[in-house]
C-alpha cells in the first residue's frame, strides 16, 4: 500500500486521525502530530477536549511528565527557560513576562503559575504557554502577610485546568504565616478562609474533593461544592510527625500517598480512610515529581528516559545551605541520590505541559 503523498495528509479523515490519537501518551506526541497541518491541529484540539471532558480519559493529559521551569541566569526577574529533564535538561524555550520579577510563586498546577503580588496580594494565574491570565480578587494582607523563611513551602491547587471551563474551577492555597487554608470559587469577589485548618504541608484535588496534610500528617478531606465541609480521614502519625518535607501526591491508580522526605531519602505511606496507613516500599513502573508545584505521578514506561520507581524532587535552598538548589532523582530500588541539573536560580518548579 503506497503512502499518501505530503499534499494527501491532509485529506485524512477526522474519524482516522482520532483513532491514531487513541494510542498518543505524551504531550510531545501531541504536539508533533498537530504540526503536519491544520487539519491535524484541530484534531489534536478536538481529541484534547474529548479527554479533558471525561473524567477517567483526562487522567492521560494530567499524568504527564512536567518540565522544569527555572529562571534564567541573565534575566532571572522577567524570564524563565522551561527544561525536559527527561533528554538531559535540554531548554525548550524561554518565557517572557514582568510578572515574574515582582510576583511570587505560589506554586504550579494544571500547566498554569500561580503568583502572588508582593504589594497588593492579587493572585494571577499565568499560563506560560499560551500567555493567558487569569486575575483573581487579592488575599487579606493580614491572613497572608506574616514572617515566614526564606525557602518556605507554598501551595496553590486548581481543581480542574481553568482552560476547560474558567466558570467552574477552584483554587485553593496555603497562606499566611502558620501555612492556614483559603480558597477561591470562579466568578466570586472575596477568599474563604479556614481558620481551624493550619500547619499544612500539601493539597491535591481527587474525585470532586480537595484533600489537604498537615505537619502531623493527618489527612482531611475538604467539600467546597456547596456549603464548606471538612473531614478528617486519617488520625495523627505520631512517629512520622513534623517530618522534614511531606508530600501528597495521587498516584495513577487514584490512590493517595505521603510522601516524607528525610535525611537519605524518602519514606511512602498510602493513606487508607479510617485506618492505619500502609508503607509502599515500591512504586514499580510509577515515577513521581515533587517540588513547589501541584505533585505530580506518571507511569514511567509511557515516557522515554523516565526512571521507574523513582522520584524527581527539586532541592529547594534551605537556610543551613543556600547554595544547594538542584534538581535530583532518587531511587527506590537501592534508595540512592543521584543528582541530575545542578541551577543556578531560583525557584524550580515542576510545571504541565499544555497543547497551546
Amino acid at each position: 500500500m503506497a503512502l499518501p503523498s505530503s499534499s494527501d495528509w491532509a485529506s485524512l479523515s477526522i474519524n482516522f486521525l482520532d483513532s491514531i490519537l487513541d494510542y498518543l501518551v505524551t504531550m510531545e506526541d501531541y504536539l508533533t502530530f498537530g504540526e503536519v497541518c491544520i487539519k491535524w491541529q484541530y484534531a489534536v484540539r478536538e481529541k484534547l477536549e474529548h479527554l479533558r471532558s471525561n473524567h477517567k480519559l483526562h487522567c492521560r493529559l494530567h499524568h504527564q511528565v512536567p518540565l522544569l521551569m527555572a529562571p534564567t541566569a541573565d534575566n532571572p526577574r522577567e524570564s524563565c527557560c522551561l527544561y525536559d529533564v527527561m533528554k538531559g535538561g535540554k531548554s525548550l524555550w524561554e518565557v517572557q513576562s514582568r510578572l515574574l520579577g515582582r510576583w511570587r510563586y505560589e506554586g504550579s498546577s494544571h500547566g498554569w503559575l500561580i503568583l502572588v503580588d508582593l504589594d497588593s496580594y492579587k493572585v494571577t494565574l499565568h499560563n506560560p504557554f499560551s500567555g493567558k491570565l487569569i486575575h483573581l480578587p487579592p488575599l487579606e494582607k493580614k491572613k497572608h502577610s506574616g514572617y515566614r523563611f526564606p525557602y518556605d513551602k507554598r501551595r496553590g491547587v486548581l481543581s480542574i485546568d481553568p482552560d476547560v471551563n474558567r466558570d467552574e474551577f477552584v483554587l485553593m492555597m496555603t497562606c499566611g504565616s502558620f501555612a492556614s487554608l483559603a480558597f477561591i470559587k470562579s466568578g466570586e469577589e472575596d477568599w474563604t478562609y479556614i481558620k481551624e485548618l493550619r500547619d499544612l504541608e500539601d493539597i491535591v484535588y481527587s474525585n470532586g474533593l480537595f484533600y489537604v496534610l498537615d505537619a502531623w500528617g493527618v489527612l482531611f478531606s475538604c467539600d467546597v461544592s456547596n456549603d464548606f465541609k471538612v473531614t478528617r480521614i486519617t488520625s495523627p502519625d505520631i512517629h512520622r510527625a513534623l517530618a522534614i518535607v511531606s508530600y501528597l501526591v495521587e498516584s495513577p491508580e487514584g490512590d493517595l500517598l505521603r510522601v516524607i522526605k528525610q535525611e537519605g531519602g524518602f519514606v511512602i505511606y498510602k493513606l487508607q480512610w479510617f485506618s492505619k496507613n500502609e508503607e509502599v516500599t515500591s512504586l514499580g513502573d510509577v515515577a513521581l515529581f515533587l517540588g513547589d508545584n501541584h505533585s505530580i505521578s506518571v507511569r514511567a514506561s509511557d515516557f522515554a528516559g523516565c526512571r521507574p520507581n523513582s522520584i524527581y524532587f527539586c532541592q529547594r535552598r534551605s537556610m543551613s545551605n543556600p547554595l544547594d538548589g538542584s534538581v535530583y532523582v532518587f531511587s527506590l530500588n537501592d534508595r540512592t541520590v543521584t543528582p541530575l541539573y545542578p541551577y543556578s536560580q531560583q525557584p524550580l518548579l515542576w510545571i504541565s505541559p499544555k497543547f497551546v
